[in-house]
């Protein structure tokens, strides 16, 4: 006779996607953890974390990245919102969003089209020769 274990039939069956509740035990060790974790405690470290989601600046935070290898122009992109905003001299506060992020749009896609222009030079050298060919 072997003696195999049954599993009872779940109360709750997950649906695609649905996640499994976190135990209380599991919460309470993160939330010890957490306590422990106190991050970057010099200038220095500070500094560098401060810029950990900057790569191409795609997903910054802050609209214009002022450090780094990709500093931007801050004056340039202020003449930017200056300019939209006579264009479409905004009344109330739903217009000025959407003046803000058109100016915010632009600024990103002129972004990705410079990243872009820049992938394509550092690996244009052997790439052009292969079509040449």
């Amino acid at each position: 006779m072997s003696s195999s274990k049954v599993v009872p039939p779940s109360d709750h069956t997950l649906e695609p996607g649905e996640r499994k509740p976190t135990s209380l035990k599991k919460v309470e060790a993160n939330r010890r953890n957490a306590r422990l974790s106190t991050g970057p405690r010099t200038e220095h470290g500070k500094r560098a974390v401060a810029r950990n989601a900057i790569k191409h600046g795609l997903l910054a935070r802050e609209v214009v990245i002022t450090a780094g290898d990709g500093e931007e122009d801050l004056q340039e992109f202020d003449t930017l919102l200056d300019r939209l905003w006579q264009e479409y001299e905004p009344v109330g506060v739903l217009e000025e969003t959407l003046v803000q992020r058109i100016a915010t749009c632009l600024w990103r896609l002129a972004r990705v089209l410079r990243a872009e222009n820049g992938e394509i030079r550092l690996g244009s050298h052997g790439c052009w020769s292969a079509v040449q060919d």
